[in-house]
């Protein structure tokens, strides 16, 4: 522009006038989209706090994220070692869920491997053949969700995602796995104190008390022990304890407790190991209330 003579120069600062402008807009249109995400996530997280349970918590998640992202499809799978368990399919514009896809392996080299590799949302343009049916064939994001520090899930969903929508699922993924661990936290400690309620009432009902014990006395005796039953365990293992006198599997304990199969074989070991029984028959047998 210093050697541009006048006609010049004023094209040109029109023209650098007009680019301005163009930033301007487009950053106040960036603004805009970042402010309605943000009030996405906080209605879905909203959304989020009040649930009852881990089914129902993910039942709500999948709504907010087809809401959030935005999608026709939402699938919720359990992460079990190298194998995925789709729990949940939501869709949009069937209105009922879809069919569940058959569980599949982690393929070397696979969107889901790099998902659970980089802890992280990806986006691919070619779709998963076990979700061909659910997901479509636009392309499709995953998105890791952690709980108690470990990748319990993964949330797949119908359109790839980039730039801040794909932060926003990352952003409510995390909020998600905190919510099961408050879920799972605070049903633990409910199935805890349950567990010693139970415990003391059968201990109580199976030994005669000498008679110049007195009735509360006796009550507190058998609680302390019961709680004293308790005291080697920790809360995830009072958790599968409540579960397994129930006669859950394996499996199942992991898809109520959203941990891995192989989590629970390890916490079943610690639990035979500090009651001092040899199998998960014997550990029924022993401690099951009886009503």
């Amino acid at each position: 522009m210093q050697v541009a003579d006048t006609t010049r120069t004023t094209e040109l600062g029109r023209r650098l006038v007009d680019l301005l402008d163009r930033k301007n807009a487009i950053d106040a249109i960036r603004t805009a989209e970042i402010g309605t995400i943000a009030a996405d996530i906080a209605r879905g997280v909203q959304s989020l706090d009040d649930a009852a349970s881990s089914s129902e918590l993910m039942r709500r998640a999948c709504e907010r994220i087809a809401e959030l992202c935005p999608a026709t499809r939402v699938v919720l799978s359990h992460v079990t070692g190298h194998r995925i368990v789709p729990v949940i399919s939501y869709s949009t514009e069937f209105g009922s869920a879809p069919s569940l896809p058959a569980p599949f392996d982690v393929a070397p080299g696979s969107a889901e491997a790099h998902a659970l590799a980089t802890n992280g949302v990806t986006s691919r343009v070619t779709e998963p053949n076990e979700l061909r049916k659910i997901l479509g064939s636009n392309g499709f994001a995953i998105a890791p969700v952690a709980v108690d520090g470990e990748v319990a899930m993964l949330v797949h969903v119908d359109t790839p995602l980039d730039g801040p929508r794909g932060h926003a699922l990352g952003v409510f993924t995390e909020v998600l796995g905190g919510c099961l661990e408050r879920v799972g936290l605070e049903s633990r400690r409910e199935h805890q104190d349950l567990l010693v309620r139970q415990t003391a009432r059968r201990w109580g009902s199976d030994i005669d008390f000498d008679t110049a014990t007195s009735p509360d006395a006796a009550h507190t005796e058998h609680l302390d022990t019961a709680q004293h039953l308790l005291d080697p365990l920790t809360d995830r293992e009072t958790e599968v304890v409540r579960l397994v006198l129930t006669g859950a599997s394996n499996a199942a304990i992991a898809a109520e407790l959203v941990i891995t199969v192989d989590t629970v074989k390890s916490h079943v070991k610690r639990i035979l190991r500090k009651l001092g029984v040899t199998n998960r028959s014997e550990l029924i047998a022993k401690y099951r209330p009886t009503s």
